[in-house]
């Protein structure tokens, strides 16, 4: 199990900053967001890289992150609802991209649907994602958001429709919290830990919908201790993703904020047993 960087950490500065910033907190690996081209994120910083990007940019791209010292642990291709074709589509352009960086875990929806018709579409479409994911070595692991993995028994649902083995989830501290009300976060990990490739680590109050989240340990509505001793217990390995996205409303951050808030959860999971 090693901690990595979601790079959205450094909100409008995004990539860029933390292949500079990263390798000063001792954490050495990063997931790279792969955007979707003419489109601003939600973060609007500059992408590295989209799903327009050419093989010389995405070999450039691989060389600035291996010259700053880092790794990739995964990639984030959040492409929309892959129920629609036009996000089905680019998130298999998205999954070429990231076997050209090498990378085998990525990160991305599960989908929505808006009744028990849509259900047989979705599969059809997460199955060739899976086939997708497999000829480039790949896990997909889907993001705790709403929809179909947005708790542990939509989960369970969703893998059992599914059954493709490239399809697992990711896990997600804070998402838990925000998009449903009255579950236990370690409840939650614990009954679905066998799919679980990948982790989102986020700190928050604890609010239903509430868009708080800190740096680790000022939300206070996560153990990390408890998260990684449940994570231990199971013999997980896979990367645990440091993901800050700031407090709703706060004023904007400076670029040395944001590193703080990094550099401040780094030393809160190192006080809670992690290791970088």
């Amino acid at each position: 199990m090693h901690l990595s960087c979601l790079t959205n950490s450094y909100g409008r500065f995004g990539p860029e900053a933390a292949l500079e910033l990263v390798p000063r907190t001792g954490v050495t690996f990063l997931e790279l967001p792969v955007r979707n081209e003419g489109m601003v994120s939600f973060f609007k910083e500059t992408p590295l890289l989209t799903d327009a990007s050419d093989p010389d940019t995405v070999q450039r791209v691989l060389e600035r992150i291996h010259d700053a010292g880092l790794r990739l642990s995964s990639c984030n291709l959040t492409s929309g609802n892959p129920l629609q074709a036009e996000a089905l589509e680019r998130t298999l352009r998205k999954i070429r991209i990231a076997g050209q960086l090498g990378v085998s875990l990525v990160v991305a929806g599960g989908g929505e649907i808006e009744s028990d018709e849509d259900w047989p579409t979705l599969v059809n479409h997460m199955r060739q994602i899976g086939d997708a994911a497999e000829e480039q070595g790949i896990i997909y692991c889907c993001e705790t958001h709403p929809g179909t993995c947005q708790n542990a028994d939509r989960m369970l649902e969703f893998l059992d429709r599914v059954n493709h083995p490239q399809i697992r989830i990711n896990f997600d501290t804070g998402n838990i919290f925000y998009y449903n009300e009255g579950l236990d976060v370690y409840h939650e990990l614990q009954r679905v830990l066998p799919s679980v490739r990948h982790v989102h680590l986020k700190d928050t109050n604890g609010g239903f919908k509430d868009w708080h989240f800190p740096e680790f340990g000022a939300g206070g509505a996560v153990d990390f201790v408890r998260v990684r001793e449940i994570l231990e217990g199971a013999g997980y390995e896979g990367p645990a993703s440091l993901e800050i996205e700031g407090i709703q409303g706060e004023p904007e951050l400076t670029l040395d904020q944001y590193q703080q808030r990094f550099v401040d959860s780094v030393v809160h999971l190192q006080k809670c047993g992690w290791t970088v």
